[in-house]
């Protein structure tokens, strides 16, 4: 559950792993801009710590942070790592962050899933990740789905309803798309869920929350269009809870 901070939002479950997973309002301002930024580094006390972001092309790729991985990375829409000194920094206007622990090895990380990640499985390839490089169990595996915009704000067309259905099964499917006349929504945090269940993460593993872009004190790209700024999702480790 999200805890409000007045200018961010805060994962109540992580801080028993001492993690920080946050996700800025649009009052802490547009994470595009640098002295917004500085402003969040500031606030978080994250000045000695090395933050790491990319250019996000709703890709499904993702950057496993080690020693000398560089803390920009082209085309990249997610981040693991299981280092304390490092910042995990995403961008949001909609689409859904998608946080990571793994509670063996303390792995930790965060992906961008708007609906084409969502499409590519980008949350499923994490958890893939976890197990491949860092030895994770799926049973120890923590999945937490931060804020983004609502089913009831989030009207799709037609074929994108039918988009789906070629790919995923009824299974997977089921309770994530409603109908409304002859208007189609589609609800990205529960169809993530649905495909965390069905690779095995375990429903008590899994964190939702209610919360809406669209509705609350965030930018939202459906509500301002072109004028939208950007939110920000961070994930590191909190030395001072340790």
């Amino acid at each position: 559950m999200f805890i409000d901070k007045k200018n961010y939002w805060e994962l109540e479950e992580f801080k028993e792993f001492n993690l920080k997973a946050i996700y800025t309002t649009k009052t802490f301002g547009d994470v595009r801009n640098e002295e917004d930024r500085k402003n969040i580094i500031s606030t978080l006390k994250i000045e000695d710590k090395k933050i790491y972001s990319g250019y996000q092309t709703h890709s499904d790729n993702i950057v496993v942070i080690e020693k000398g991985t560089p803390e920009y990375s082209e085309d990249t829409d997610g981040f693991l790592t299981d280092r304390d000194d490092v910042v995990i920094f995403t961008k949001y206007a909609d689409c859904l962050p998608i946080y990571f622990y793994d509670k063996k090895t303390s792995a930790y990380g965060c992906v961008h899933s708007g609906w084409v990640g969502s499409y590519k499985k980008i949350g499923v390839k994490a958890v893939q990740i976890l197990q491949e490089r860092f030895k994770a169990d799926l049973e120890n595996i923590i999945v937490a789905f931060g804020i983004g915009i609502s089913s009831e704000n989030y009207e799709v067309s037609e074929e994108f309803y039918e988009k789906f259905k070629l790919q995923f099964s009824e299974k997977i499917l089921e309770n994530v798309f409603y109908k409304i006349d002859k208007r189609y929504f589609f609800d990205n945090q529960k169809f993530n869920y649905n495909l965390m269940i069905d690779y095995g993460i375990k429903r008590e593993n899994i964190i939702e929350n209610q919360l809406c872009t669209f509705e609350g004190d965030f930018h939202s790209h459906r509500r301002e269009k072109e004028l939208s700024g950007r939110n920000g999702a961070y994930i590191f480790v909190d030395i001072s809870r340790k």
